[in-house]
């Protein structure tokens, strides 16, 4: 039987998914992966954090990847998925 996920825990999955595709995507440069995988590891601290505040940082760590792999279309639709499940994002 399958396994019921929180949402929080399915865009956990997503991030690991998106970290896969940015390590195995040979057209992306460099850069952009040295500067996005810290930042996919803050947005999965924030997730999980039930801090104040917390929501709003997540929203700014999206953005900012958003912003930076938009224009790959694979990790765009990964990006855009994790709203359905995480509005605030």
């Amino acid at each position: 039987m399958a396994q019921d996920l929180s949402d929080e825990e399915r865009v956990l999955k997503l991030i690991e998914r998106v970290r896969l595709l940015i390590a195995i995507d040979d057209d992306m440069p460099v850069e952009i992966k040295l500067n996005t995988q810290p930042t996919l590891k803050l947005l999965e601290g924030v997730i999980v954090s039930e801090e104040a505040g917390s929501q709003q940082q997540a929203s700014r760590y999206y953005s900012m990847l958003y912003s930076e792999l938009a224009e790959y279309p694979n990790l765009e639709a990964l990006l855009s998925a994790m709203r359905v499940f995480l509005p605030y994002l």
